[in-house]
């Protein structure tokens, strides 16, 4: 899945560099926010799952002209299982992101978008496991960390030089020690230009 959400990104982008529609020069400092729907494929050690929750994040950088720098955080939720025996588990992922990030104008105020970088990733995961009457451990905790990458894209209306509003559709992969988290992130983005 990860390669078709690529391959879209490039093809936007290279579309809009080969169009010459970029009138307005965007050169300059901006930061941006979102929220949305994260969507998670979770599989650890043979079991496997799927779920969704609530996803934020918050980017700032330096574009030139229409390409550019960003640098972020991401907050993906979290995914919950329970058995109903008194079984549970949660495993939430964050981080911060560093990248390249392109905003492309076919039109005066239609925008393309397309970002990829890296993703330094951190999971936490609390277990609860139902006593078995002989003192059994009753929680668990951990975390892990590690770098994978992230790759998105997007569109929207840029209202004027200094502010936008779009769509976009994100890529983030987790692969730690025995379990990987793909997750896609649907979300609404506020951006401000300075």
């Amino acid at each position: 899945m990860n390669k078709k959400i690529l391959v879209l990104a490039v093809l936007a982008a290279g579309a809009c560099l080969a169009s010459g529609a970029q009138a307005k020069d965007l050169t300059g400092w901006f930061i941006n926010g979102g929220v949305g729907s994260a969507h998670y494929d979770a599989s650890a050690d043979g079991f496997s799952g799927n779920d969704s929750g609530t996803s934020f994040q918050f980017n700032g950088g330096w574009r030139s002209q229409f390409i550019g720098i960003e640098g972020g955080y991401v907050d993906l939720g979290s995914i919950s299982e329970n058995d109903g025996a008194g079984d549970s588990a949660k495993i939430s992922g964050k981080g911060w992101t560093l990248g390249v990030n392109g905003h492309f104008n076919p039109t005066e105020k239609w925008y393309i978008s397309a970002r990829a970088g890296l993703f330094r990733w951190t999971t936490h995961v609390r277990a609860t496991i139902a006593g078995d009457g002989e003192g059994g451990t009753p929680y668990v905790s951990a975390s892990d960390n590690g770098t994978n990458g992230y790759v998105g894209i997007g569109t929207g209306v840029d209202f004027n030089r200094h502010w936008s509003l779009g769509a976009n559709a994100d890529y983030y992969q987790i692969n730690g020690q025995g379990y990987d988290v793909h997750t896609k992130v649907y979300s609404v983005n506020l951006e401000y230009r300075f």
